[in-house]
């Protein structure tokens, strides 16, 4: 089966659902990817199910957040309640997902507040042959 590779930023909330007499969970999510040719967004669905599903709830909590996805397309087909009609439709179903960055936002600059070097970490000393906060010798 192929697996398919997609990076984008995510645009919509989550749609999270306990589906079925097990309960499954699955969760619907969109990223917008960039088109090379025309340099606009193409917006993709996707779904995930079970621990998957959970872990894109959890953590795919704002629009804007850079997503690596594996995924596999997948026929399926549902009825709808009102007509009875059959809909066959292609789904992309995740496999695997990757945070890579923070949502674009815009940062506000304190110039009032100073620093100093008080505030930093001290520098280590790599010519010691101590290592111990960095994790023991090596």
């Amino acid at each position: 089966m192929q697996t398919n590779h997609h990076v984008g930023r995510l645009s919509r909330e989550i749609k999270f659902y306990l589906r079925g007499e097990k309960q499954l969970p699955v969760a619907y999510f969109s990223l917008a990817i960039n088109d090379l040719k025309d340099g606009k967004a193409t917006y993709i669905d996707y779904v995930s199910f079970g621990k998957t599903a959970e872990l894109v709830r959890d953590l795919l909590t704002q629009k804007g957040l850079v997503v690596e996805v594996d995924f596999n397309m997948r026929n399926h087909q549902y009825t709808k309640p009102e007509t009875t009609e059959v809909v066959y439709e292609m789904q992309n179903v995740v496999n695997f997902f990757r945070i890579y960055g923070q949502p674009k936002i815009a940062k506000t600059v304190d110039t009032n507040q100073q620093s100093s070097s008080s505030d930093l970490p001290p520098i280590p000393n790599f010519d010691s042959a101590d290592f111990n906060e960095w994790g023991g010798e090596y």
